[in-house]
């Protein structure tokens, strides 16, 4: 990836990135050493980019795969045609949707299928950071990510419960809140030298309850919690449709939990 910040801005605001997302860092992230901030800027510029491939991408959809698609997908993930998906669901959705589910029975992802097409419309034209992201996107890893450290304006420090993998994710906006501990249900891409998180259910739970989830994840998957790095488990999280488990287990528990702590929640409500 380009570090170069006389480079146009991923935003597609057609400034240059110092002129635009680069121009002002956090008081923490402009304190860094030298390396470090500009390792964070090139970070800020591969969330940009992704947010940038990500609405390209859903447009390219919408035209391409066309409804019976969209209704489909949301069909399988929600479980029934008339469920609606929880207010915490749209980012992990979005990530699975376009990202690990084949658009249909042996086909490629939609976010490879795009690719392809782009690299028939572009050629050697092809813009070689955006070929990059559409495959580390492709092969981001989901997990139960436990915030062990926090670098405000800077990033995370996780540790994935389920893989028992770290990564530190750059992250300058603070979207996985500020509490030592929490854990979300999220994916992690890994491009290059950086992490960024590109898809989070962000309604976190206490690690003590997030470990209740991920032994529901182990059993259903027939492993261990001592053989947590197993093939098993790997081969359970790589399928697309055990995303959807994940999610379902982390959904009900933490619907349980929060409303136990809530003493005016009723079951009507």
């Amino acid at each position: 990836m380009s570090s170069d910040r006389n480079a146009p801005c991923p935003c597609g605001s057609g400034r240059k990135f110092k002129k635009c997302h680069g121009a002002a860092l956090p008081p923490e992230a402009a304190a860094l050493p030298a390396p470090e901030r500009e390792r964070l800027q090139r970070a800020v510029q591969l969330l940009e980019r992704d947010r940038r491939v990500h609405t390209e991408l859903n447009d390219w959809c919408d035209r391409r795969l066309g409804p019976d698609w969209a209704n489909a997908a949301l069909d399988q993930f929600a479980g029934a045609p008339d469920l609606d998906l929880s207010e915490f669901d749209e980012s992990f959705y979005g990530h699975w949707l376009l990202h690990h589910r084949p658009a249909a029975n042996n086909q490629a992802t939609p976010g490879k299928q795009w690719l392809e097409a782009q690299r028939a419309r572009h050629g050697h034209r092809m813009d070689g950071d955006v070929e990059a992201l559409i495959t580390a996107l492709g092969e981001s890893r989901v997990g139960f990510w436990r915030i062990q450290d926090i670098e405000p304006g800077v990033g995370y420090t996780l540790h994935d419960l389920l893989s028992n993998h770290a990564a530190f994710v750059h992250d300058d906006s603070g979207a996985l809140g500020d509490m030592v501990d929490d854990v979300c249900l999220a994916y992690v891409t890994t491009l290059d030298d950086l992490q960024i998180v590109t898809g989070a259910y962000l309604d976190l739970l206490p690690r003590e309850e997030a470990e209740q989830v991920a032994q529901a994840v182990r059993e259903a998957a027939g492993v261990e919690a001592q053989a947590a790095t197993a093939a098993p488990l790997r081969a359970f999280l790589s399928d697309y449709r055990n995303h959807i488990t994940l999610r379902n287990l982390w959904h009900a528990h933490a619907n349980a939990y929060w409303d136990a702590q809530d003493p005016h929640v009723t079951d009507d409500q």
